[in-house]
């Protein structure tokens, strides 16, 4: 992309030729990019899978049956979009965290570099009056192993959604959370119900996870070494054209003299 948005751009150099300086600003360009983005797999965030076809209703599913989450329940609750007048936040499907108590729906992903900055986003809603629950992130440390001496809670926050409409948040609201390079635990918890019934609350959709690495920017000294490698090529290479631009002349001019 670098390359090629260098050269949409119609940048010229003439007889200094293109690539020497095309390579210098790829590679200021290249370790100037503020962050990259790092391996971060969340699966089945929105809760479409496994996909309940047409019927509207609820299901309640052994967690094995859903890929991705855990739960501290004895199922995992999916809601098929409009089921009793709910529309799912995204896609045909959302889960309902109070399925059968107040439970623990909750996730371990992998391949976060330390140092990363972390988002962690989702949509929240109730489904009678005003239901509340409590997200946290957890670093599981070397033994990736929830509960150990090791665990570091890098993120917690309590929130809550009415019947109104779904509540989209995200963690970056908060301030930050900076991955520490072990498996992160997910995890939403039932804290309260406006039904007062420990298996009526709590909708949960579009979880999704974003990860970026930050670059330190190279030194200004770094760019100039950087542009002056590019400016050397350059140079060589019009020394060269222009040498071999010479030797045709002469030769052309030894031709015609010996015709």
């Amino acid at each position: 992309m670098v390359w090629q948005r260098v050269g949409s751009r119609g940048l010229a150099f003439g007889q200094w030729g293109a690539e020497p300086l095309r390579a210098s600003l790829c590679a200021v360009l290249l370790v100037a990019a503020p962050w990259s983005a790092s391996a971060a797999t969340l699966i089945n965030g929105d809760f479409e899978a496994p996909d309940r076809g047409t019927t509207v209703a609820s299901t309640f599913l052994l967690q094995a049956d859903v890929p991705g989450w855990s739960t501290t329940d004895t199922d995992i609750e999916i809601w098929s979009n409009g089921f009793n007048g709910v529309t799912s936040y995204s896609g045909t499907q959302h889960a309902e965290i109070n399925a059968k108590a107040f439970g623990t729906l909750y996730q371990s992903v992998t391949g976060i570099a330390a140092g990363a900055d972390v988002i962690l986003e989702f949509a929240h809603r109730a489904r009678e009056g005003t239901d509340v629950m409590r997200v946290d992130v957890h670093d599981l440390g070397a033994d990736a192993t929830f509960g150990t001496a090791d665990d570091t809670l890098l993120f917690t926050r309590q929130v809550s959604a009415t019947t109104a409409s779904w509540v989209f948040t995200s963690s970056d609201s908060f301030g930050g959370i900076t991955a520490l390079g072990g498996d992160l635990r997910l995890s939403f918890t039932a804290v309260s119900t406006g039904s007062n019934v420990v298996s009526v609350g709590n909708f949960l959709d579009a979880v999704t996870l974003q990860a970026k690495i930050p670059v330190t920017p190279l030194p200004p000294a770094g760019w100039l070494m950087l542009g002056g490698f590019g400016l050397l090529g350059a140079w060589r290479r019009s020394k060269t054209v222009a040498g071999r631009t010479r030797g045709a002349t002469r030769q052309g001019c030894i031709e015609g003299r010996t015709t």
